[in-house]
């Protein structure tokens, strides 16, 4: 099956503006053969902390309906997530796409940082069963666990996976440019090393805009952060087939792959630890102190608007 993975110059937040620039992609891709194309996490918005967060969840209630209108359309599978509200709580959703309308649906199981302001934890339900296989996925950083490994391993014969990875502040001081080096690299690398962890190949979409917001916790000033990564396909072996890197603009990668569901990998065996990488203790301090804020802001300011609106 020939497959492409969108990389992505978000409008921050203009749901419409990006739902037009994502089929235009779409299109693209479609004309140069693509069956099954694969959208990045958050393609209708990117993210970063502001007021304009909290429109999007609600106003992406349609986007699961336009996603099936450009599956029939083009006749392709279309994949990718988006923040959305249920009614209830919001989640950061993956819709894999039929032409025939058959949706398959996963929801990130962690926020990361400050995206807990705008949706909460989803499910562990990373395996996809689908008519042409079983696809994994995971979303940024699900890539990052050794959980999500241990819900994939010999289960998958495909990895659709998608990042919305922020970089450090483009003013942040010199002493900090070794960290950012090595945040860029962890966010290009990340695909590949899942898939050679796992066995089977990946298909990574991306976005490649910057997001200017304010900081979180303190909102106290503006920053504008990098989106970082690459869109990228590689096989099992960490192989990278096809790559366009953030710093190369919007597009897409695209290419043949073949995958057989009567010769999945084996199981394999992880070790008994939470993080794949050995993170800096900034991302362990991040992680640990800004989640819990995040789900606070999320309780007490999102969700009571989401509901509002909802009224």
């Amino acid at each position: 099956m020939k497959i492409a993975a969108i990389q992505l110059n978000a409008d921050f937040a203009n749901v419409t503006s990006n739902l037009i620039q994502s089929e235009n992609n779409i299109r693209q891709a479609v004309l140069a053969g693509a069956e099954l194309i694969v959208l990045p996490e958050f393609f209708p918005s990117a993210i970063g902390f502001s007021e304009q967060m909290q429109n999007v969840a609600v106003q992406s209630m349609h986007v699961q309906k336009w996603m099936k209108q450009l599956a029939a359309e083009y006749g392709a599978i279309i994949g990718g997530s988006y923040i959305v509200f249920d009614g209830e709580n919001a989640s950061n959703l993956f819709n894999l796409v039929f032409p025939n309308g058959e949706i398959f649906e996963h929801k990130k199981d962690l926020p990361t940082q400050f995206e807990n302001c705008y949706y909460t934890h989803g499910d562990e339900n990373n395996v996809l069963v689908t008519p042409i296989g079983n696809f994994g996925v995971a979303m940024c950083w699900e890539m990052i666990r050794y959980d999500t490994l241990r819900r994939l391993t010999g289960k998958v014969d495909l990895v659709l996976s998608g990042s919305c990875w922020w970089d450090l502040p483009v003013d942040a001081p010199p002493e900090r440019e070794p960290l950012r080096q090595y945040n860029q690299k962890l966010a290009c690398e990340t695909p590949i090393t899942f898939a050679k962890l796992l066995g089977v190949p990946i298909v990574h979409a991306n976005h490649c805009g910057q997001v200017t917001a304010l900081n979180f916790p303190y909102a106290d000033k503006m920053q504008t952060r990098q989106l970082v990564g690459a869109a990228q396909i590689a096989d099992g072996n960490g192989n990278v087939l096809a790559r366009k890197n953030f710093f190369e603009g919007s597009g897409f990668v695209i290419l043949d792959l073949s995958w057989d569901t009567n010769n999945r990998k084996k199981a394999g065996d992880f070790p008994a630890e939470y993080w794949i990488p050995n993170l800096p203790d900034s991302y362990i301090r991040a992680w640990e102190t800004i989640n819990p804020k995040g789900k606070l802001y999320y309780e007490t300011v999102t969700l009571p608007y989401y509901k509002n609106y909802a009224q």
